[in-house]
């Protein structure tokens, strides 16, 4: 199999999320509730050349610490250190109260709104893997944005919390700390947040890649203000347009010119949740769009190992064809 170090072994699935629905969810949740389970399917990712996998904060979920020391007890019984790109949700509250995903959402469709008319409306609530969030509609429907001038004045990250994840990460072998989508929420209400929060995490030693959901505004938002401390970002690509935002378009447009930068651009979300097929959706990440790397994530062995063919297929082609 050709060399896979331009993919990235994703973890959602091993945390219980398929995108796929409430059944599928529990399917994967029971399943990875066994650390074996979780080893079996990383092994063969191992197995088949993956060098790096993913990670997320031990407080993700329930399924998220038994996940953190499967990779642990894969690296004793292999005597091996695996490189990880560690996602950390970034802490904010507003006069004390925790910042809300629904309102964060509903404060970047108002903000596109006004740069890309009320077509943008339905690309949120059409979208198949937001659908895939409790009464996702409904709440966010009834959502309320937040007030700018109110961020302005009131937002905070939690530096402790922020920092103690810091260190249980420094546990592992950490090739980039990716802080989660709220990057897109700091980048467009307090950019200065945004730029300690890259600086306390490079006091760490941590190498930043940033996660997010809204590219193509986030990464112009940054070019503006000439913010460089980041080496790249990870954000939904795939050839549906699912989950990019503000428009396929756009984001397009976006890894183009981040790429100018040399920064680094990883895919992820690439077969949407199941909903595009492993050869349709790799060719578009790797030969039209051109990722660094694409995070390949599945819940059984027979999946992982066909998208890893396939994988390999396309990235051998597109080197010979150099």
């Amino acid at each position: 199999m050709f060399k896979l170090e331009k993919v990235i072994f994703g973890n959602l699935p091993l945390l219980g999320i398929s995108y796929q629905g409430k059944d599928k969810d529990r399917e994967y949740k029971e399943k990875f509730s066994d650390k074996e389970e979780i080893k079996k399917i990383m092994k063969i990712a191992l197995k088949n050349g993956i060098r790096y996998f993913a990670c997320s904060s031990q407080d993700f979920n329930e399924l998220s610490p038994i996940h953190l020391q499967s990779l642990k007890e894969l690296e004793d019984e292999q005597d091996i250190r695996i490189p990880l790109m560690a996602c950390a949700g970034i802490p904010m509250t507003l006069s004390g109260e925790r910042i809300t995903d629904y309102r964060r959402w509903a404060t970047h469709l108002a903000y596109e709104l006004k740069y890309f008319g009320k077509n943008i409306r339905a690309n949120y609530y059409e979208d198949p893997i937001l659908n895939c969030r409790d009464d996702w509609r409904e709440n966010f429907s009834t959502a309320k944005p937040y007030d700018l001038k109110e961020l302005d004045r009131g937002l905070k990250i939690d530096w402790s919390k922020w920092e103690d994840e810091m260190i249980r990460f420094s546990t592992h072998k950490i090739a980039w700390i990716e802080p989660g989508s709220e990057s897109d929420f700091l980048a467009l209400c307090r950019m200065d947040l945004l730029e300690e929060l890259l600086d306390r995490t490079h006091e760490f030693g941590y190498r930043v890649l940033l996660g997010s959901h809204h590219l193509g505004i986030t990464f112009q938002l940054l070019s503006e203000e000439r913010v460089k401390k980041h080496d790249g970002y990870v954000a939904p690509v795939n050839k549906s347009g699912i989950m990019m935002f503000p428009t396929k378009k756009e984001v397009e447009k976006c890894i183009k010119n981040a790429r100018k930068e040399e920064k680094i651009i990883v895919g992820v979300k690439p077969f949407a949740g199941g909903r595009i097929k492993p050869k349709e959706a790799l060719e578009y990440v790797y030969n039209e769009i051109g990722v660094d790397m694409c995070m390949i994530g599945t819940g059984s062995i027979e999946e992982l190992e066909e998208d890893l063919e396939v994988a390999s297929t396309i990235l051998r082609d597109s080197q010979v064809s150099k």
